[in-house]
């Protein structure tokens, strides 16, 4: 997951420029993904994936990775993108996967020990330098967070050769998509709703406005912007009702909003989410839909 950095300070965002290169201290996105979700993900590193296939297919899919390649995986998490990327690239290219998290990158070390051409950097994408510029960056619902997200982007086209390639998947509205949604609700039946995010807080969702995310782009120095909508179902549960509910409390909003709940509300937000979910059981599968961006764009 990735976070940003303070927004540039010295002027227009072209290529030369520079956001500022430290955070403030206990920066809050970073602090949240170095503490208990950065645990869970960690811990449901295989769940998470298995839900989310359809749309990491799609990711790479857009991202056409070469043989011999440099690739930039931004927010990479435990690692899961970083690894297929290298397995694109092959022996002669590489892969450099960059986090806040420590605990994620230190899942997805292990996972690439012994993998050639595979690399981790605990950094902001805001500002992180590579010593050479990349082919391509990408990334998997790992851009969403950026406090100042023009500024990120600016940062990340100065990581790319020119004429590289952006590519990036992102959650479209929330009402859009039944998998966070349907639980969220289920749990403000129990527990108060919290307040919405502003239209251009960081979050999940705040990209799900296309207009918005081609302006930031635009902003950010990046041509020929393509941005697709695309569906697949999110697989919350191949074992039954117990481990989607795990699904929506580990992955979701109504995890968050829990999270937020005195204990006593706890054992009724799960009873409530077995209830809401028992309709979208398929034998052991528990499925619902999911729509992404599939955002592409060119360094300059």
């Amino acid at each position: 997951m990735f976070t940003s950095a303070m927004p540039n300070e010295n002027g227009p965002l072209g290529r030369g420029e520079r956001v500022p290169p430290t955070l403030p201290p206990k920066h809050a996105q970073i602090a949240y993904w170095n503490g208990p979700a950065a645990e869970r993900w960690v811990r449901e590193q295989e769940t998470l994936d298995r839900a989310f296939v359809p749309f990491t297919t799609r990711l790479l899919l857009a991202a056409a990775i070469r043989p011999g390649e440099r690739v930039l995986d931004v927010g990479c998490g435990c690692g899961t993108t970083t690894l297929a990327a290298a397995d694109a690239v092959g022996p002669k290219g590489s892969v450099v996967g960059v986090d806040v998290s420590a605990p994620m990158l230190e899942r997805a070390k292990e996972r690439a020990r012994g993998r050639a051409g595979v690399a981790f950097q605990l950094a902001d994408a805001a500002v992180y330098r590579p010593d050479a510029p990349f082919d391509r960056a990408m990334s998997r619902f790992g851009v969403m967070f950026f406090d100042a997200p023009a500024a990120a982007f600016a940062n990340i086209r100065e990581a790319l050769r020119p004429g590289g390639q952006l590519t990036f998947v992102c959650w479209r509205p929330v009402d859009e998509n039944e998998w966070a949604r349907i639980p969220y609700e289920a749990a403000t039946r129990v527990v108060p709703p919290g307040p919405p995010p502003g239209a251009e807080e960081p979050g999940p969702f705040s990209f799900g406005d296309r207009s918005r995310v081609e302006r930031i782009l635009s902003d950010a120095g990046f041509r020929e912007i393509g941005i697709v909508a695309s569906d697949a179902e999110v697989v919350a549960s191949e074992t039954g009702l117990d481990e989607a509910v795990e699904f929506a409390i580990s992955g979701g909003p109504a995890g968050r909003l829990l999270r937020d709940a005195p204990e006593g509300a706890h054992p009724r937000v799960r009873e409530e989410l077995r209830r809401t979910l028992a309709p979208f059981v398929r034998g052991e599968r528990v499925t619902m839909g999911g729509a992404i961006w599939v955002v592409t764009g060119k360094s300059t």
